[in-house]
């Protein structure tokens, strides 16, 4: 599957209701990317898988709702069972083209 296509069946979470999540499993998975520090771009990014949850009751989607919001952003993969939390780090390097530019 290319980018182009899994990027098209991620959604914010804050759009997925309940019902589209209700006796299901999901894969959390925690995506840093790392940032340039000039251009605020993504020099590389890391995925690293968390744990897999059960979404059974309205407590457990508030839940997950609530974890997502300490992330700067969540989507959810629902056709392939994956949400994904990402976070920005700035590990204080450059592209080299962005270097070029200073």
């Amino acid at each position: 599957m290319n980018n182009e296509t899994e990027k098209f069946l991620k959604r914010g979470l804050s759009t997925v209701k309940f019902e589209e999540l209700k006796d299901k499993s999901f894969e959390l998975i925690l995506v840093v990317e790392m940032l340039c520090e000039v251009c605020e771009k993504p020099l590389s990014v890391k995925e690293k898988f968390l744990r897999k949850i059960p979404i059974s009751i309205k407590e457990d989607y508030e839940n997950l709702l609530t974890r997502a919001a300490a992330h700067d952003r969540a989507e959810a993969d629902v056709e392939n069972g994956k949400i994904y939390f990402y976070d920005h780090d700035f590990p204080g390097d450059v592209h080299p083209e962005c270097l070029e530019k200073l």
